[in-house]
């Protein structure tokens, strides 16, 4: 994605529902997507991905290279984001002064500034910051408090994880085999652990990872470290929220926002995790991973095909119970 159109992904308002498919497609006719039942419009996402084209002129390139469907696949994005944002306010009870919302948006130049080179537009952008303001609240909220216990181990073929990963999902057992086969890093260590117990404050480096959005009994595999170099894949055990670490009642203060955020859209992204979707096919399929790019903030989107998502997520047969 061009410099110009990341804002696309700001703090991660393309939320993910944790659903790796897509089916046949939606059963109302005219829907773009149906989420927990509630449809969105054909016409919803073609009014709006033609409000971006006439904005954004990086928009009217892309559209000039063929990549329309993109910008349709980010407003869409968008559309089942705010579904999900919401439904997570309702589940932890969060509601957003209004008065925020309104300064936000003033501080930002107003409605047409705040919406410029985004999907937004004067009549999205006070939904779009209020859900941005959520996410915020879910980061604060868990940042020092939220630990996971996962079976892991490293590899470093990307190719290699995703076939371990949707293996150990088909069948769990396996988990075990891959973990005491897995390589050793360039200092000799073992690169798997069974029972780790991780907290963001610990592994900063995991913060935007899959392994805060997912129920136990779930299997990821995303790339990870500074040069993404490795791949985790892991097995989500338990999932406990603890008192902070002494000292660490303050961690949200000394992170950047929009880190902050996007750990917010894992919260929300486990909060979504029963919800039924339903893509419509023309529109691809969801990546519940998000990019890669270490400078884009953890944003789930649709991707084209398959093979695109950035990582893997998969419910074991034997799924823990949350």
């Amino acid at each position: 994605m061009s410099t110009v159109l990341k804002r696309f992904s700001l703090v991660g308002v393309a939320v993910a529902l944790l659903a790796t498919g897509c089916g046949t497609g939606p059963a109302k006719a005219g829907s773009a997507a149906i989420v927990d039942g509630q449809a969105i419009q054909l016409k919803t996402v073609q009014d709006r991905t033609t409000t971006v084209l006439k904005k954004e002129p990086v928009a009217q390139q892309m559209q000039n290279q063929g990549k329309l469907d993109q910008i349709s696949r980010w407003v869409l994005a968008d559309e089942i984001a705010h579904k999900i944002v919401e439904h997570a306010a309702q589940r932890e009870n969060i509601t957003i002064d209004e008065t925020r919302v309104y300064d936000a948006v003033k501080q930002r130049g107003g409605e047409d500034a705040a919406s410029q080179q985004s999907v937004q537009d004067p009549t999205t952008i006070h939904r779009f910051q209020r859900d941005a303001l959520v996410l915020g609240e879910l980061g604060r909220r868990y940042l020092a408090t939220l630990e996971v216990t996962v079976d892991y181990f490293q590899v470093k073929d990307p190719k290699e994880a995703r076939e371990k990963a949707e293996e150990a999902t088909a069948d769990p057992a396996k988990f075990a085999k891959f973990v005491q086969e897995a390589p050793r890093t360039s200092s000799g260590q073992q690169a798997s652990a069974t029972n780790q117990k991780i907290r963001v404050s610990e592994n900063a480096s995991l913060v935007e990872t899959m392994l805060w959005g997912v129920k136990p009994g779930t299997v990821v595999a995303f790339p990870f470290g500074q040069q993404q170099s490795s791949w985790m894949v892991a097995l989500v055990k338990e999932r406990t929220t603890l008192p902070p670490v002494p000292g660490e009642e303050d961690l949200a203060d000394s992170v950047d926002p929009k880190v902050i955020a996007g750990f917010g859209m894992r919260i929300a992204q486990f909060h979504a995790a029963d919800l039924g979707i339903e893509i419509n096919p023309r529109y691809g399929v969801w990546d519940p991973t998000g990019p890669s790019s270490p400078d884009v903030p953890a944003a789930p989107t649709l991707v084209a095909k398959p093979d695109e998502r950035a990582g893997f997520v998969g419910v074991t047969a034997t799924k823990n119970k949350s």
